[in-house]
């Protein structure tokens, strides 16, 4: 690639893209944090307040790009919505109510719907980033039944 296209691509990516990636990325490593580490509970309720702030701002951001802008297609704009709302489902049922049954549900209920919308978003819009959404998805299916 020369020069002026990787300038160009970076100029693609704004604001609400560099957000998400930020989301994204923070999700795994507290994730696997409460997975292998013997933590204290008080120190997991900051780290899941802090990640609450941060993906609930997230939230609130994208809606507020996607309906004065509308950049991202309709199925990106899902995709995203509902992977931010799969990391603070996933990140509440494993750290602050691992044995309640109901948020199991709730929390398989997300990652199913955010499969969907990545299939969606990769079959309708050709959009590959669904991959990273049916990955994550299956990555944590997997994870959640062996907890």
């Amino acid at each position: 690639m020369s020069r002026q296209s990787l300038k160009r691509k970076k100029q693609k990516i704004g604001f609400i893209e560099i957000y998400f990636r930020l989301v994204s990325i923070l999700f795994w490593p507290i994730y696997w944090y409460k997975w292998t580490v013997i933590t204290v509970e008080n120190f997991n309720n900051v780290l899941f307040n802090i990640y609450g702030v941060i993906d609930l701002a997230f939230i609130v951001l994208l809606v507020i790009f996607f309906l004065f802008k509308r950049r991202e297609t309709l199925w990106y704009f899902l995709f995203s919505l509902s992977m931010a709302v799969f990391y603070i489902v996933s990140l509440y049922s494993f750290i602050i109510v691992p044995v309640d049954i109901n948020w199991l549900y709730i929390k398989i209920g997300t990652i199913i719907v955010t499969m969907v919308i990545s299939w969606n978003l990769l079959k309708r819009d050709g959009n590959d980033v669904g991959v990273v959404g049916l990955l994550s998805g299956v990555l944590l299916l997997i994870m959640t039944y062996f907890y």
